[in-house]
């Protein structure tokens, strides 16, 4: 089901920043700067701490840091409004990829 809510102005700068990641060399400083961005943002919107625990790993882990840019591409080809696409999205990188533990639910 595709929820038509709008998708969270803070985004607008999270683009950019995934764009940056998709074009550095080391996206270790884009990953940084997206762990920055998302801060105030945590604890009042929807994924941004999926995303700030994503972006954590993927910035600091050399093992996974390879996987950086195919993140950032997938990211940003997400519906943002469509909430089942982003819980997917946030469910194959945090368990599968990167290997957080799934909880009950």
């Amino acid at each position: 089901m595709n929820d038509q809510r709008r998708a969270p102005a803070y985004l607008d700068e999270i683009r950019s920043l995934m764009r940056q990641v998709i074009s550095s060399d080391d996206p270790s400083v884009p990953a940084a700067a997206v762990l920055a961005a998302l801060h105030d943002h945590l604890e009042a919107e929807d994924f941004a701490t999926s995303l700030y625990l994503l972006w954590g790993v993927l910035g600091e882990s050399e093992w996974l840091s390879g996987q950086a840019e195919q993140a950032a591409r997938e990211w940003l080809a997400l519906d943002h409004r469509d909430r089942e696409a982003v819980r997917a999205y946030y469910d194959h990188w945090l368990y599968d990829v990167c290997g957080y533990e799934r909880g009950s639910r």
